[in-house]
């Protein structure tokens, strides 16, 4: 039987990996348990790079890593469009938690994520937060750390300023 209450419930991950595997003994231990949990009904997908090179093509997600990063960010594990995982295999348990909380109901978490809304028609409401709250004047600036050196208005342009304007031309660190 399997360990799962409910795997119609569970969400599915795909797995890309690198062909030829730069480890062949990690990947094949990878597999052994991806396998694993497979077989207690965790909906899980691998793709091999020279066996499903159309699955690299078609997944926007991994397309684009891939075109900014490289093949070195192979493996790379998606919970539905989200990369969760990228240059190192997942543990079992990684994909037993990915695979149970992307099951359950998202609640959006980020004024960012959710600045288009749910669907991209409606915005969400947003809240100001942190130093964009500070500036809109909703949250008070945080008090100033006690102690420390008083530098005043002085700036550090490597070993030049010392609070008395710019170097003079042969001085500090663009001297030689």
């Amino acid at each position: 039987m399997t360990d799962v209450d409910a795997p119609s419930q569970l969400a599915a991950l795909d797995i890309f990996l690198p062909s030829p595997p730069p480890d062949a003994e990690a990947q094949e231990a990878f597999l052994d348990e991806a396998a694993a949990l497979a077989l207690d009904g965790h909906p899980i997908t691998v793709y091999l790079q020279d066996e499903d090179a159309w699955a690299f093509e078609e997944c926007e997600p991994v397309r684009a890593l891939l075109d900014s990063a490289g093949e070195f960010a192979l493996p790379v594990t998606l919970l539905g469009l989200d990369i969760v995982v990228t240059a190192v295999y997942p543990t079992t348990e990684q994909m037993k938690r990915f695979g149970l909380a992307g099951g359950e109901a998202r609640v959006q978490r980020s004024a960012a994520a959710s600045a288009c809304g749910p669907t991209g028609a409606v915005p969400m409401p947003r809240e100001a937060g942190g130093f964009a709250a500070q500036l809109m004047g909703v949250a008070p600036a945080p008090a100033r750390p006690a102690g420390g050196p008083e530098i005043g208005g002085r700036r550090n342009l490597m070993g030049g300023d010392h609070g008395d304007g710019l170097p003079e031309a042969g001085t500090g660190a663009a001297a030689g």
